[in-house]
């Protein structure tokens, strides 16, 4: 099966990435960023990744490693690497967007799985000796930065069911599955 990738989403992925890249520089300092160790939030960081999902796989692919790179110039190196389980979670999400799944299971679904891998980076890199915090225990952090993924995963979540619904309806993206249950075929 060949897969015809469209300028459009290529364009588009690219406009993602750029803001991507952008938001955590700006939003350096309270309300929009936390840190706590090696664990860090930025508020909205990931919703161009989330509205690459909306779009297709591909889109969310691009996007995903488009902004791991930038983070690689950009931030310490356990929240660049940190960043690049946004990967895992963009592929995971649009395939099951794709395939029908509602927004509901699918944003819990990738922020399970993103929490998930950014509490093993964290937990390597404290086993390696890469990163220390003497206030907390490795568990400790591991668990904060599970916690902490996890809800701020879902708050960007909801950020980007908003934005991507208006993208939705100015035709600027696919239309969105529904929130809860299945999407009614017209009759």
């Amino acid at each position: 099966m060949r897969t015809k990738l469209k300028t459009k989403d290529l364009v588009i992925s690219a406009l993602l990435i750029a803001i991507g890249i952008l938001i955590p520089m700006i939003f350096t300092g309270p309300p929009f960023r936390i840190v706590v160790g090696p664990y860090s939030a930025t508020l909205m960081a990931h919703v161009p990744v989330i509205i690459a999902m909306f779009i297709s796989p591909w889109t969310a692919v691009f996007t995903a490693v488009g902004t791991t790179i930038g983070f690689f110039f950009t931030a310490p190196l356990v929240v660049a690497v940190r960043a690049a389980s946004h990967i895992v979670f963009a592929i995971m999400g649009a395939y099951m967007l794709k395939k029908g799944m509602n927004l509901t299971v699918t944003g819990l679904a990738t922020g399970v799985v993103h929490a998930v891998f950014e509490g093993i980076v964290v937990l390597i890199f404290f086993a390696v000796g890469a990163s220390t915090s003497s206030s907390y225990s490795n568990l400790a952090m591991m668990w904060i930065t599970i916690g902490g993924t996890f809800a701020h995963h879902i708050v960007d979540y909801v950020i980007a069911v908003i934005v991507g619904s208006a993208l939705s309806r100015a035709h600027m993206i696919p239309s969105l599955p529904p929130i809860w249950g299945k999407k009614q075929l017209a009759k």
